[in-house]
């Protein structure tokens, strides 16, 4: 079916709607020969058919025109293969693909239009088709790195085992302390802190950054309100140095009895060689067991991003090489800057929380949708 489009009823509809007509319209860098351009002289993107289901002679069916400018049924199939499935999914009715066609029509007359207006020039028009120059150049740069189906098992089964972390970790709870020599102390300190929460973690935590800064004896975690971190009974696979030489100083008592605590509540003081602690457990992460087969294809489409992210990391610093750039960063400090009001992460009245006193959550695998 062939669909012919009168130019000037539509126009009115979509451009001149409610608006006055201006006698000389002045888009940035317009010109006398910009403002007789017709919708024909807008240049038309390039649609790939590597991937077209369609024949050659399919693919050049007219199913619009205007004046003289043409949507071919090919253009329409690579348009929809550029969208997600669950939209494609909608072209089954008769209907939606008409509505599209009209959509594409409207797409090309406001086009054109913007372009009559000279608006081909605007820097806000030149500057987003430059991102979008450099989003496609480095797309199509990057899928040559490395394609998902070259990976097999076995490159994806060696990443799995020398990433044991990732996939198998023990119970952990985030904890901090504030130690005091006796029990007296610490007693005291415990009690006053569970009057002052009057059970509200809010109001525990204000009261606990405070206690921490006046009355903790250890110096190294008051910068960080006594977070002492991430602590389990059971060994980390694939733990840092750092980490195992934090987990170290990190006496057993205290692991002991984190593990057996609810979040923002004060228990009884534990003894430990170091002294007495007053712990406070802010956040809680279950055990990860992460079988080879359940994250296999998460591990492609993270080694896929990886190489790629690498190749394009490659391209960047060689084009760096080349060109002959020079920069004048003192003139940076010459810019205005007006800083905005940041509200705290933390809870309310508490700003924001230092390593330690976040609600801890392990990240997951990556998703393709989140690569």
């Amino acid at each position: 079916m062939r669909f012919h489009f009168a130019i000037l009823p539509l126009l009115l509809v979509f451009v001149g709607c409610g608006k006055p007509a201006r006698p000389n319209p002045s888009g940035p860098g317009i010109t006398d020969k910009a403002l007789q351009a017709t919708v024909e002289q807008v240049p038309k993107a390039k649609i790939s058919t590597d991937d077209s289901q369609l024949t050659p002679e399919q693919r050049a069916v007219v199913v619009a025109k205007i004046g003289e400018h043409t949507i071919t049924l090919g253009e329409i199939e690579a348009r929809l293969a550029r969208e997600p499935a669950v939209v494609r999914s909608q072209f089954a009715s008769p209907q939606k693909r008409k509505e599209y066609l009209t959509s594409l029509v409207q797409f090309e007359l406001l086009a054109a239009e913007a372009a009559r207006r000279g608006l081909a020039s605007d820097p806000e028009v030149l500057e987003a088709a430059k991102q979008a120059m450099i989003r496609k150049f480095l797309a199509d740069a990057a899928v040559d790195a490395v394609k998902p189906e070259s990976l097999t098992d076995a490159d994806l089964k060696a990443y799995y085992d020398a990433n044991p972390g990732l996939y198998h970790k023990p119970d952990q709870v985030e904890v901090s302390h504030i130690l005091v020599k006796d029990a007296a102390t610490a007693e005291r300190i415990a009690k006053e802190l569970r009057s002052a929460s009057e059970g509200a973690s809010a109001k525990l935590v204000v009261a606990w950054n405070d206690y921490v800064g006046r009355l903790s004896l250890d110096q190294a975690t008051i910068p960080y309100l006594g977070s002492l971190g991430l602590v389990s009974k059971a060994p980390l696979q694939g733990a840092t140095p750092a980490d195992l030489e934090r987990l170290a100083r990190v006496p057993a008592e205290v692991i002991e009895a984190a593990m057996n605590r609810e979040i923002f509540t004060i228990g009884t003081p534990v003894q430990s060689p170091q002294g007495w602690h007053v712990l406070m457990v802010t956040s809680k992460v279950p055990a990860v067991d992460k079988p080879f087969a359940d994250v296999k294809e998460a591990i492609r489409t993270r080694l896929v991003k990886r190489e790629r992210d690498l190749k394009r990391q490659k391209l960047v610093d060689a084009l760096r090489a080349a060109a002959k750039i020079e920069l004048n960063e003192d003139a940076l400090g010459q810019l205005p800057v007006t800083p905005l009001p940041v509200k705290g992460k933390g809870m309310p009245g508490q700003g924001d929380l230092p390593p330690g006193l976040s609600n801890n959550k392990q990240p997951a695998d990556p998703t393709p949708s989140e690569l």
